[in-house]
């Protein structure tokens, strides 16, 4: 992937909407899984794939999951690039109830990279002070059951986050696909078939009810990091 050529697309975005330009980046099997039935999804893809999703990350101002993500693997989402070094991006976390728990990695280093939560005003306020305390940002978007992305992605870019990492997981890349908020689709597909009803996909949520309704990807191209590919498309409605 031209990251430098991604930087500029995402820079132009931002300077015509004033929103951050969101990449969506999954990695799955071919089959379409990304991890088991039992939450186990080390590793997906090789070692190769995911050295580029460290420069991915390494280029932009943010990187968001979703709270089931943290809750489940409890990630760090700090840039690890081969050669050392690397820029960490702002952690940013949608937690409608604010269930991130405090002794969290994201939550705990702080000191590394700025980690954000974004929440709805039903959150505790006590548990708030708590995560402030620990130097947390946190940002409520309003009431009702659901962080509302939209005014998220607003503040991330009245504060200069020009472009977020989208890592999930399923019901997050859901809700932004569904809101029309994602900007680029960076898929990796490994050479493995790993089966199971009950295996976890990339994207989940209520899903499209026709296949006419489904969102296409214009001007795709494809990349192979070893033995994996990396398909990347940008959703026909964000111009």
């Amino acid at each position: 992937m031209e990251h430098e050529q991604a930087k500029q697309m995402a820079l132009e975005y931002y300077k015509r909407t004033g929103m951050p330009f969101v990449t969506m980046k999954t990695a799955m099997t071919l089959d379409g899984k990304i991890a088991t039935s039992t939450g186990d999804s080390k590793w997906v893809t090789n070692e190769l794939s995911r050295e580029n999703v460290h420069r991915m990350r390494h280029w932009m101002d943010g990187i968001m999951v979703g709270i089931g993500t943290v809750l489940k693997d409890r990630p760090k989402l700090t840039t690890r690039l081969p050669e050392g070094g690397g820029k960490n991006p702002t952690r940013i976390v949608a937690d409608s109830l604010l269930r991130i728990p405090l002794d969290t990695p994201l939550v705990t280093t702080t000191n590394e990279a700025p980690t954000w939560v974004f929440c709805t005003d039903e959150a505790d306020k006590e548990k708030e002070k708590q995560l402030v305390e620990r130097g947390v940002k946190v940002i409520r978007t309003g009431n009702g059951p659901h962080v509302d992305l939209v005014k998220a992605l607003k503040h991330l870019g009245e504060n200069g986050i020009t472009s977020v990492l989208l890592e999930g997981g399923g019901q997050l890349n859901w809700s932004m696909i569904e809101a029309s908020l994602v900007q680029q689709v960076v898929t990796f597909i490994a050479p493995k078939l790993l089966g199971g009803k009950e295996s976890i996909t990339p994207i989940s949520g209520q899903g499209f009810e026709r296949m006419a309704l489904a969102v296409e990807l214009e001007n795709v191209t494809v990349q192979r990091f070893g033995d994996d590919i990396c398909i990347i498309g940008y959703p026909a409605a964000a111009k």
